[in-house]
């Protein structure tokens, strides 16, 4: 799966995958809380919406779902229709694993964002064509959206100490000194709206208003509540926990948690949202790590260099892929974790040296988070 040239869409095929964006939209409003294949339900709520959130929720998925055009305001240039079309599995608001889910960046742009973003649709009078992406471009993976707004929540502080382990890892806050950054994959962006408008903007081709327009902010703030209230991912099951206990205990003794830090804690206004819970459990610490030049995609984005990416969340890891890593490279959990250098390269050469049940243990684990 390349980032190379892809053949021009034609009106036809344009009318067609709108057509598929509305069959998703369907049945994301129909099915959103039904159940995975192990009985895991993504895409509700957080447990402690109040029915009030629920309306509020319900409204930001709509505007999710629905398909946008150049009625709306979309410019020539764009990525997709909808943000469904990116962020659809297991459920919306999850990752995108198909070819054309992924987005394309290169070092030659530089985005009003702040990022690198091609926007491969281009608008013209027979329809939508595709273009060829610039020479050396690499590709991102969307990220799941569950839980970003109790990650929204946590304490974002650089560290003064490295992470308990054996490698005396410390990781770097992203972002700028202004505006720390918390999500994407080079912790660039500070907080949910700015991602939903960042995405309105370069991916569906929609900048904030201009005189006289009430979208996309309506939409924007409504989508960002939507994601805000986004639950993340379900705990397993009894029986799939306890089958994986073996694999937490690996998890750990392996170097994993160095990064994947398995607790965050939450700021007071967030905890007492969640009736005084403290911490959440994602696995990440949302910092920035060098991990080694095979990974580095050449570019550099607030704090980060060409090697740095944040800690994805490894919650619900197990339903947001195949492919992993930031540009998909990963056919498998396995891959990925063999891919892991740089800060991680302890971790890898002790996963390396795991006997094969071992192995197995540790991916049923992260396959239950």
């Amino acid at each position: 799966m390349d980032s190379g040239p892809r053949p021009p869409a034609n009106p036809g095929m344009t009318r067609l995958r709108l057509a598929s964006l509305v069959a998703l939209a369907v049945m994301a409003l129909i099915g959103v809380a039904a159940a995975q294949g192990e009985d895991r339900v993504f895409g509700e709520p957080r447990a402690e919406a109040t029915a009030a959130d629920r309306k509020i929720f319900q409204d930001g998925l709509k505007q999710f779902s629905r398909a946008w055009d150049a009625h709306d305001g979309v410019g020539a240039r764009f990525n997709e229709h909808s943000c469904l079309g990116c962020h659809s599995v297991p459920k919306p608001g999850g990752s995108g694993t198909a070819a054309n889910a992924f987005v394309i960046v290169s070092k030659t742009i530089a985005d009003p964002g702040g990022g690198h973003v091609f926007q491969r649709l281009q608008r013209t009078e027979d329809g939508v064509i595709e273009i060829a992406a610039p020479s050396g471009a690499s590709r991102r993976k969307p990220p799941p959206l569950f839980g970003l707004g109790l990650l929204d929540g946590v304490a974002l502080r650089q560290p003064t100490m490295p992470a308990p382990g054996p490698d005396r890892i410390l990781g770097r806050v992203g972002g700028t000194a202004a505006r720390p950054g918390r999500f994407g994959w080079k912790a660039r962006v500070p907080d949910i709206e700015t991602f939903v408008a960042t995405a309105f903007a370069q991916e569906l081709g929609l900048p904030r208003k201009t005189a006289g327009q009430t979208y996309p902010d309506i939409a924007i703030e409504e989508i960002a509540a939507f994601v805000r209230l986004l639950g993340p991912p379900p705990p397993p099951h009894e029986a799939d926990a306890a089958a994986a206990a073996a694999g937490e205990r690996i998890f750990t003794e392996t170097g994993c948690a160095q990064c994947h830090t398995p607790s965050l804690r939450l700021m007071p206004q967030a905890a007492a949202e969640l009736g005084q819970q403290p911490e959440i459990r994602a696995y990440t610490d949302l910092l920035l790590h060098n991990m080694g030049p095979g990974l580095a995609d050449g570019l550099a984005e607030g704090k980060a260099g060409p090697a740095d990416f944040r800690t994805p969340p490894l919650w619900g890891v197990g339903v947001s892929g195949p492919p992993y890593l930031h540009d998909g490279r990963a056919r498998d959990l396995a891959e990925a974790i063999g891919l892991h250098d740089g800060e991680a390269r302890n971790t890898r050469l002790r996963w390396e040296r795991l006997p094969p049940a071992d192995r197995d243990a540790l991916i049923r684990y992260l396959q239950t988070l």
